[in-house]
């Protein structure tokens, strides 16, 4: 199947165009960067710059949507911009009968701190409960999607981990004092992850299954609290780190100052805390797997140590894909 994916050289795109191309699939890398990745057929397309699409999508016979700009902080309008409207000039170039999937995100659900599951059903929510742009965007961009190809499958990952990371596990390390780690509540609460080789296999199943539609939560079956994370991980790079709890709540104060001293300054930088990256710790989100397990029939349960092994040997470097 001639597959093509948009944002190939980031994190999760690369690590999908080499998992088709593995699989035997013939694979087509878009993005934005001069070289694509190593050995798969790649066409540079920059979805928030005006002009034609590639004919190269013509060929197609599905599309793997992981092209967006992430990121902590930053202009609404960009994030709109490469976020939304890109998936709009996407959707308008592909002919109907092409399988599309499109990586979204578990950002659309916000965090009210129930105690069972969120189900595909929980969002998106109204755009004022969002913490930040990201979300925003990630929300309208499924609402968009839902309405142009309602035929089309909507992965929505929980906290994406593995090697290649740029912005999760960067952002954290570079936190992180003397081997110490302030956390609300000490990052002990159980959260759905999701290793990037188990997207990488939830999108395969994805293609192969053009009956399933929709939204579709994604993350390892077993949930991790960001502590065990972390703590395998710095084991696996024999690195010392004590996690410090500190209340959430007195956490939460501090980033709504900070948040509102940056806007008053119209800094551009991303602060040393927000709203956005409290909640996601103080209250994590676990995801109801039903359709993926049922429907896509694919369970994925990523082995941490084995998984911090193997990111360890990899170095980190901040960035955004």
């Amino acid at each position: 199947m001639r597959v093509a994916v948009t944002g190939a050289t980031g994190f999760i795109g690369g690590a999908i165009a080499h998992r088709l191309a593995d699989a035997g699939h013939d694979v087509l890398a878009l993005g934005r960067a001069t070289a694509g990745p190593e050995g798969i057929d790649y066409l540079r397309w920059d979805l928030a710059a005006p002009g034609p699409p590639p004919t190269a999508l013509d060929g197609v016979d599905a599309v793997v949507h992981a092209a967006a700009h992430v990121a902590a902080w930053g202009d609404e309008a960009r994030f709109r911009l490469v976020t939304v409207d890109g998936t709009r000039r996407l959707v308008d170039a592909l002919r109907p009968d092409v399988r599309l999937v499109v990586i979204g995100s578990s950002s659309v659900y916000a965090p009210d701190g129930r105690t069972t599951p969120y189900r595909e059903a929980d969002g998106p929510v109204d755009s004022a409960r969002y913490l930040a742009a990201y979300p925003r965007a990630k929300a309208a961009q499924d609402r968009l999607v839902t309405e142009l190809r309602p035929d089309a499958v909507v992965l929505r990952p929980r906290v994406v981990w593995g090697p290649g990371d740029r912005t999760l596990l960067p952002r954290i390390e570079a936190r992180i004092r003397h081997g110490v780690l302030v956390l609300p509540d000490g990052g002990r609460r159980p959260m759905s992850t999701t290793h990037v080789d188990s997207l990488a296999r939830v999108v395969e199943a994805a293609i192969a299954r053009p009956s399933v539609s929709g939204p579709v939560n994604v993350a390892d079956a077993t949930p991790r609290s960001a502590s065990e994370l972390l703590a395998a991980l710095f084991a696996a790079r024999r690195r010392r780190l004590r996690i410090v709890p500190v209340p959430a709540a007195l956490v939460w104060a501090g980033a709504t100052v900070v948040e509102a001293a940056w806007h008053s300054a119209h800094l551009h930088r991303e602060p040393p805390v927000t709203r956005y990256a409290v909640s996601a710790l103080a209250t994590p989100i676990v995801l109801d797997l039903d359709r993926l397990h049922e429907e896509l029939g694919i369970a994925p349960d990523a082995d941490v140590e084995a998984g911090a092994a193997e990111l360890a040997a990899s170095p980190l470097r901040p960035g955004v894909r």
